[in-house]
């Protein structure tokens, strides 16, 4: 079966938009003063959603992966929330800054690096089935602890948390979605 390039390609008519919307953050991306490795990334995320296997994979089961990035990243700013904050005590003003700043950068942090890893992780596990647990949470577990190469300064920590809850909330909501 031979594939056209317009399929493999998000090249149809009804994809203009689309094209378009990335070439301006792309341009956005490459004007912008943010460093070159999340440069790259960024660039490399928007690229990838020229394809229509990754789009298809991202937005499969009801969009349950972003639920999935979402869900993580409200879970990680409760939990911070809760060892955060010992007393129950709750200032509307400065605390509710802190708690917006945690899920902002829980939210980037999810979206912009947990979901490609967990789509990642998805490809190659799948190809494993007798081992395709613990090779998707060795995986997202692995890229977790990967940020340590981009900031040793202890946020990786955070990254960790944020990689091991986003691969218990996948794996729940796979086989929630797998019963239905």
């Amino acid at each position: 079966m031979k594939v056209k390039r317009s399929e493999v390609f998000m090249l149809k008519g009804n994809s203009y938009i689309l094209v378009f919307s990335m070439a301006v953050l792309l341009t956005i991306i490459l004007v912008s003063t943010t460093p070159i490795i999340i440069k790259t990334l960024l660039a490399f995320i928007t690229i990838a959603f020229v394809f229509p296997v990754i789009r298809k994979s991202l937005f499969k089961d009801k969009f349950r992966k972003i639920k999935v990035a979402f869900y993580s990243s409200v879970t990680f700013t409760i939990g911070f929330l809760v060892s955060f904050f010992e007393e129950p005590s709750f200032k509307l003003d400065g605390d509710f800054l802190i708690i917006m700043v945690v899920l902002f950068y829980s939210l980037i942090g999810n979206f912009f690096y947990g979901l490609p890893v967990s789509l990642i992780s998805e490809f190659i596990s799948m190809k494993f089935s007798n081992i395709r647990f613990w090779l998707s949470g060795f995986i997202h577990i692995g890229f977790g602890l990967a940020t340590y190469l981009i900031d040793p300064g202890g946020f990786f920590i955070f990254a960790v948390i944020c990689s091991i809850i986003f691969f218990a909330l996948d794996e729940i909501t796979k086989l929630y979605s797998a019963s239905y």
